[in-house]
């Protein structure tokens, strides 16, 4: 809705200032010039379409670096596309088993001084537990029908070490049982049982959705050399998967709104441009 479309500015506008931090930090670095340049200049300009008629705003333009471990702009649309794409298959798989329901796991690893060999860590985790599961061998994951999950990546509260976590919603007609899990993470682990499983709401499932496709990346809770670290480190990892009912889910490549369905109809343009203070409409 056109009411909406302020807030949503705002908060663009404070992902391009902690993008302009992060682009600071990388111009600093003789590598990393070109990118940082790159980082800079995303979202200085944005083109939103008022559709009047039935009052819709769909994100029409924008330069954006498509850089979404440094740049918490283009991390926000990549979110709200891959969200947008899971739900609509969430809701077609309801339809052809009604009695799944969704639940949200998270699963983490102790802390660590090495981030890619924490991260490396997880990740092989995560493998072995859908191992054991196609093994037939006996898993608490033996009645989840469908996953998607994304890794997270931030520092620990209190150890200030790297907390590598990932964040999953899972399909089952029962929620796993958390114990059961947390014994045999610490079996696979080796260092860490430290699990949570809640159910989500079925009616508007879109809170527990938004655990999984929000950032990889803290940028809030992190200074930008961490996060020019984690590029530096992760950098075309694979850092969002799913399984089972949850293959194949297309996530389009554009990170601009969709509007194909809204061709022909009258609407008001709204141009933003990025200035010191802000995005400024032009």
């Amino acid at each position: 809705l056109i009411e909406a479309l302020p807030s949503r500015v705002q908060r663009y506008g404070k992902a391009k200032s902690t993008a302009l931090d992060v682009a600071d930090y990388m111009a600093t670095l003789p590598e990393h010039q070109a990118m940082a340049a790159k980082v800079k200049t995303c979202g200085d300009y944005l083109a939103f379409r008022h559709y009047v008629g039935v009052d819709l705003v769909r994100l029409h333009g924008a330069s954006l670096c498509r850089k979404h471990l440094l740049c918490p702009l283009c991390a926000i649309r990549r979110g709200a596309k891959s969200l947008a794409a899971y739900l609509q298959r969430w809701e077609a798989i309801k339809l052809q088993n009604p009695l799944l329901k969704a639940f949200l796991v998270t699963l983490t690893v102790k802390d660590g001084e090495d981030l890619l060999e924490r991260f490396n860590h997880l990740q092989k985790s995560q493998h072995e537990l859908w191992h054991r599961k196609r093994r037939g061998r006996g898993s608490v994951f033996d009645g989840v029908a469908a996953a998607v999950w994304s890794y997270e990546l931030k520092r620990g509260k209190n150890s200030g070490l790297h907390h590598p976590h990932l964040h999953m919603i899972a399909l089952a007609e029962s929620m796993p049982d958390a114990e059961h899990l947390s014994r045999e993470w610490h079996n696979i682990t080796g260092d860490s049982f430290i699990v949570d499983v809640r159910p989500i709401s079925q009616e508007d499932p879109v809170s527990g959705f938004v655990e999984v496709f929000k950032y990889a990346v803290k940028f809030s809770d992190q200074a930008p050399a961490d996060t020019v670290h984690a590029w530096e480190t992760l950098a075309g990892r694979r850092l969002l998967g799913s399984s089972g009912l949850f293959r194949g889910v297309v996530i389009p490549e554009s990170l601009l709104d969709e509007s194909d369905n809204l061709e022909g109809l009258d609407y008001i343009e709204y141009f933003y441009r990025y200035l010191a203070a802000g995005y400024s409409l032009e």
